[in-house]
């Protein structure tokens, strides 16, 4: 019988950390926990984690776009910081560490702003959320209406049906209008 001592006998890097972060915790996508979870179990001291999202899709047997949205999320929740590409950090209140003092003084260096402890955690995730849609929306109005890239609306006789872009078409609403 194998056992998770056997598979690696030797003992960890980690030896502390403190996880009261997780009383904290935003309302965020089910697979923004897994992703977490992922990069809290194979994190080096200080939280640093080495992986790319093809990676963790295929440890999570997920798509790739599925790991970019978890990922997205911690990072909008302040769970983790993107340094480079495959390249991100844990915050430091849900990090491990060598020791006590280690960990206590990345608590210590870590941006009153980006600290989980806070009454207004939540909002502040909600906040960021809304504003990262917003950008979002302006980039993609942005390369709508970008020189060269789409043409202007041409006028439709009347009595004629129009036909939409298939832009036009996902913007509007998948539900039919009640009919007078």
């Amino acid at each position: 019988m194998r056992t998770a001592a056997s598979a690696n006998p030797e003992p960890p890097e980690l030896t502390y950390g403190t996880f009261n972060g997780f009383a904290y915790m935003p309302a965020m996508p089910g697979i923004a926990y897994r992703v977490l979870f992922r990069l809290l179990g194979t994190q080096e001291p200080g939280g640093r984690c080495l992986v790319t999202e093809e990676e963790l899709a295929e440890a999570l047997d997920v798509h790739r776009s599925m790991v970019g949205r978890g990922l997205q999320a911690l990072i909008l929740a302040k769970l983790v910081f993107r340094q480079a590409k495959g390249i991100y950090l844990l915050n430091p209140m849900i990090s491990g560490a060598r020791s006590v003092t280690e960990h206590l003084e990345a608590i210590g260096t870590l941006d009153p702003a980006d600290r989980l402890d806070v009454d207004d955690y939540q909002e502040r995730y909600e906040a960021s959320v809304a504003q990262a849609e917003q950008e979002k929306k302006e980039k993609r109005l942005g390369r709508r209406t970008s020189p060269g890239r789409s043409k202007p609306a041409k006028a439709v006789p009347e009595g004629t049906a129009e036909v939409l872009s298939l832009s036009t078409a996902r913007d509007r609403s998948r539900r039919r209008p009640p009919r007078p």
